[in-house]
């Protein structure tokens, strides 16, 4: 019974030490957390962010402004100013905390601090001089890449000039003014047909007049030529000598033809080869322009960094409360702890003088 009576004084004092953790500490030496959440657009790694955010050099650029080192906290960190930037960087580490929200697109960043004012500041500043470089550093990186595009630009424009320059120079050189493929045939192209359908009705309208010569010589004379028979073979002589010469002007001209659909075939392929390099070179251009626009468009946007403040933090007006499950259920346990080793103590005792 004594053991037991033992054990739960010792409990009921550690809790009652644990309680008054928890109730005094807030109230003696009061902390207050500052808070605002920083949204991360798609695209955009959360991870990387809240590293950039705790980066070394990140929290040096923050207690160099002029709005920290105005605060209390700041200047409780020393009596000289080389004093107080030296501890300001690893005290700011260990109370700031920047962290991503699980399942969420936030990042959460906190101050905490003996004045709720700083606290905000502290925060505020913090985020605000972030998203001033990140937006800096992204604008520096647009204005680089657009350097580049316009120099492709120019350099595509060049190209292209080339390009219109040679499909002008084959057209030039062929003497063909439309080298285009189209649904319709080049004239040069109907031109020859046209020629071939009439050479071959020419050859078949000389091979009928011979036909019909040969069949009036071959008829039977017994006697006297009859002067009918030898009007009709002289007649159909002249027309197939006429016919001939007819022939052969469209053989000529046809050959001709030929010639110039062979010219306007090597000029189609030496201009399809151009029209190739000019529309690729056309095309590649229009892209430069459309990322030149796009990118031009994006620098003006705030939000091109893909970070986007919610809101900035107010000013604490309650401190911090210690959560009462992390003193109490601790000094219960130290209390009961203590109670074990002191009835061990007792027991003891009782065994050496009994």
């Amino acid at each position: 019974m004594r053991t037991a009576i033992i054990l739960l004084s010792f409990l009921v004092m550690g809790l009652a030490i644990g309680w008054l953790i928890w109730y005094l500490v807030p109230q003696l030496w009061p902390e207050y957390t500052a808070e605002t959440f920083i949204k991360v657009l798609p695209g955009t790694e959360k991870v990387s962010t809240v590293n950039l955010l705790r980066q070394q050099s990140a929290l040096a650029s923050l207690v160099d402004r002029n709005k920290i080192q105005q605060t209390e906290w700041f200047r409780g960190l020393g009596k000289i100013k080389d004093e107080r930037l030296k501890a300001a960087v690893p005290d700011l580490k260990r109370r700031s905390c920047a962290r991503a929200i699980p399942n969420s697109d936030l990042i959460r960043v906190s101050m905490t601090c003996a004045n709720g004012d700083d606290a905000a500041v502290i925060v505020n500043e913090m985020v605000d001089m972030f998203l001033k470089i990140q937006l800096g550093a992204k604008r520096k990186q647009i204005v680089s890449n657009l350097m580049v595009l316009e120099d492709n630009q120019v350099r595509l424009q060049r190209d292209l000039d080339s390009a219109e320059r040679t499909l002008a120079d084959v057209r030039q050189r062929y003497g063909f003014t439309d080298l285009e493929e189209h649904a319709y045939p080049h004239p040069i192209t109907v031109r020859l047909i046209r020629l071939q359908n009439e050479e071959d009705n020419c050859a078949l309208d000389i091979n009928q007049l011979q036909t019909r010569r040969d069949a009036l010589l071959s008829q039977p004379s017994p006697g006297k030529p009859d002067p009918n028979t030898t009007a009709g073979i002289k007649d159909l002589e002249l027309k197939i000598k006429l016919a001939q010469k007819r022939l052969d002007g469209l053989r000529k001209m046809r050959e001709e033809t030929e010639k110039k659909q062979e010219e306007l075939g090597q000029a189609r392929t030496q201009y399809a080869y151009g029209q190739f390099i000019r529309d690729d070179r056309r095309r590649a251009l229009y892209s430069a322009r459309a990322k030149i626009e796009e990118l031009g468009m994006l620098s003006d946007n705030p939000e091109v960094t893909g970070l986007q403040l919610v809101d900035y933090a107010p000013t604490p007006l309650q401190a911090d409360i210690l959560p009462w499950q992390i003193p109490v259920p601790a000094a219960g346990a130290a209390g009961l702890f203590l109670g074990i080793i002191c009835v061990l103590l007792t027991n003891k005792k009782k065994k050496i003088n009994p």
